[in-house]
């Protein structure tokens, strides 16, 4: 009898070792992709494919205020959220869920992934959406459009501190007017 009892002790501790707690498979979340999975993103017509994520406890559950941070890739196809932006962070609604609105795909055709994280107490998940940038058929590839905004950001910074500077140097003398042009988008005095 002690050596069966001395196995079947072995064997349950073995198990017990192996086995995860009960505590530590509740304590986990898990991310479910509803929408945007394979989504293809017409470049030309400026449409993307607007992702749409749940975030549930281990018993399928929805929880309420997980933070959501998507990352679109900076180089080659890719999207960007709320039109500039390569990174989102979002917080779940009362189901557990978000929606992505204002992504924009750029001009480069091809496939890509957005990386997908959520976080809530000292809990996380990761998951990987797949998109496509693509060309409508029987349409051109679209031409970069104008100089984009931060060339006139930069532009504007730039008139910015040369009017401070005038002005903190006191300057009252008539000077003549300064502009700048690039492409189709110009600064300069009024006129």
């Amino acid at each position: 009898m002690a050596p069966f009892f001395s196995k079947f002790l072995a064997l349950s501790l073995s198990t017990l070792l192996f086995v995860p707690s009960v505590q530590a498979l509740q304590a986990s979340i898990q991310i479910r992709v509803l929408a945007g999975e394979g989504g293809i993103n017409n470049i030309n017509n400026n449409v993307a494919i607007e992702p749409v994520i749940e975030v549930v406890d281990a018993e399928g559950k929805p929880i309420e205020k997980a933070t959501v941070i998507l990352r679109a890739p900076a180089e080659g196809p890719s999207v960007t959220f709320f039109g500039a932006s390569r990174v989102a962070t979002v917080t779940t609604d009362d189901q557990g869920r978000v929606r992505i609105t204002g992504v924009l795909p750029n001009t480069h055709v091809g496939t890509f992934q957005i990386e997908v994280e959520a976080e809530y107490n000292n809990m996380s998940a990761t998951a990987i959406i797949t998109q496509s940038n693509a060309v409508a058929p029987g349409q051109p590839k679209p031409k970069r459009r104008g100089i984009g905004w931060r060339m006139v950001a930069a532009i504007g910074a730039a008139a910015t501190v040369g009017i401070v500077t005038a002005a903190l140097r006191g300057e009252t003398e008539a000077a003549s007017p300064t502009s700048i042009r690039i492409g189709s988008v110009s600064v300069g005095a009024p006129r």
